[in-house]
């Protein structure tokens, strides 16, 4: 397994990963360790502990939020599904009505004409 070395906040840290995710972790990485300048940012020097949980908090507050925009998401497309399956059912059914009416109404015209060409 592949070994990698990320940067967090001037702290070298060994990482091992599965083949190929090495990128992903760096990029992962680089994104805690924006978070934690900003916190020292914020707060100064709170320890490099307190800092990792702030951040981590912070993440996963962030991905809480992600949740439930994507719970609400799904079910406005479920919604939308649902409506555009019982809007389709009333075309089909208003097709069908109107295949009817057209097959009954040239039912009465050929009858006419067969009426009227028996009047001549």
């Amino acid at each position: 397994m592949p070994e990698i070395i990320v940067n967090i906040n001037d702290q070298d840290y060994a990482i091992v990963c599965d083949p190929g995710e090495e990128n992903h972790l760096k990029h992962l990485s680089s994104k805690i360790d924006y978070k934690v300048r900003e916190l020292t940012k914020r707060f100064g020097k709170i320890g490099e502990t307190r800092l990792m949980v702030m951040a981590s908090l912070l993440i996963a507050d962030e991905i809480h939020e992600l949740n439930k925009k994507l719970e609400t998401n799904i079910e406005k497309i479920n919604s939308l599904e649902a409506n555009i399956g019982s809007k389709n059912k009333e075309l089909t059914d208003q097709k069908k009505e109107s295949q009817e009416y057209i097959d009954i109404s040239n039912d009465r015209l050929t009858d006419l004409l067969s009426r009227l060409s028996l009047v001549n």
